[in-house]
């Protein structure tokens, strides 16, 4: 009896030393999980970004990032304009580029801004459902800007990406912008948009990459449950060693080295995908969004004002973000002519 009793007491110790140490996440709700619905969405998607997939077609990466260019310069204010609104407006210009291959240029800020709002409408669920009207008008934007051929899925596949890319990309800016060795590496990446110098170290390995910057932000600031890592191992691992060991652990502190390949297994076990979608496509376009934006927003022509908090130690990110814009850099930006319309696009709600 005794014997029993000493190791039901061992498993209740053990059971708790490991709750004390891992971070208690969000469940998924079920139909998250297992959703054959998804799983098929999910397989159309990474269909639809195969031809600029630069594992797959250069040339298409090639393209999809001169569009990209053109989506930045498509949003950039002639006064000011909000920072989120501005990061999401270029966020869905570029997935529309990547995913349906339409042109920026046939592309109207009003259509975006009216896109995104509904967009995030839908992903907040204090929202509910769009409204008959609402709805209807982004079928319509939807009809205007893709083949018919893939307007049945369009909405879904465009909210799966866009929910989770649009806060990473601005997220990653707000780290990026304080520091001048990771402003460095998205500014290379910007100049030579290739997966070799998305994965490439600096002085001497001793800087992260841009692809570790990325994942680190996302794993620092998971931008829906969903994307919360997963632990690879069996249940008797996760409690006989610690979340560090096992790699189930989600630190509080901003350190990109941790997906150093020289790093050990249980830290790089961390990486994990957008929605299902592919990662390395996924983190890449998000790294080139935050690239661009950099490269033009670079404090000659354009500038990023407000109050700069500290990411690492601001729950809500949208409280970093709160009086943040983007402002065009001129002396007659100081003296508007009080006829002229703010931007379409600015004050989004998100």
């Amino acid at each position: 009896m005794l014997p029993i009793v000493a190791f039901s007491l061992s498993i209740i110790i053990l059971g708790a030393y490991h709750v004390s140490r891992t971070r208690i996440r969000p469940t998924p709700s079920s139909d998250m999980v297992d959703n054959p619905s998804r799983d098929k969405l999910v397989a159309e998607a990474k269909a639809l970004i195969a031809p600029v997939d630069p594992q797959q077609s250069m040339e298409g990466w090639r393209n999809l990032v001169k569009r990209g260019e053109r989506c930045i310069d498509m949003f950039l204010p002639k006064r000011d304009v909000d920072f989120v609104g501005f990061m999401q407006s270029v966020t869905l210009c570029t997935l529309l580029a990547g995913f349906y291959d339409v042109d920026p240029e046939f592309l109207s800020p009003l259509d975006i801004a009216f896109m995104t709002n509904a967009l995030n409408h839908h992903s907040d669920r204090a929202f509910g459902p769009p409204d008959i009207g609402e709805l209807s008008a982004m079928t319509r934007c939807i009809y205007r800007w893709i083949n018919e051929e893939h307007t049945s899925r369009a909405l879904e596949i465009i909210l799966l990406a866009y929910q989770s890319m649009w806060h990473l990309a601005a997220v990653t800016l707000t780290y990026v912008n304080g520091d001048q060795h990771m402003r460095n590496a998205f500014l290379d990446f910007s100049e030579n948009p290739t997966e070799r110098q998305f994965r490439a170290y600096k002085v001497k390995e001793a800087k992260p990459s841009v692809e570790a910057i990325v994942k680190e932000v996302l794993l620092l600031h998971p931008p829906t449950y969903q994307t919360a890592p997963k632990s690879r191992l069996f249940w008797w691992k996760q409690l006989l060693y610690s979340p560090v060991e096992t790699g189930d652990t989600h630190p509080e502190t901003f350190n990109a080295m941790r997906f150093h390949p020289k790093q050990s297994k249980a830290h790089r076990v961390l990486s994990f995908a957008y929605d299902g979608l592919s990662e390395e496509w996924s983190l890449m376009v998000t790294a080139l969004i935050v690239a661009k934006v950099i490269d033009n927003v670079d404090d000659v022509r354009f500038i990023l004002t407000g109050n700069a908090s500290d990411p690492s130690a601001v729950r809500d990110m949208r409280t970093c973000w709160n009086g943040w814009t983007i402002r065009k850099k001129e002396k007659d930006h100081l003296f508007p002519s009080p006829s002229s319309p703010p931007p379409p696009y600015l004050n989004l709600i998100f």
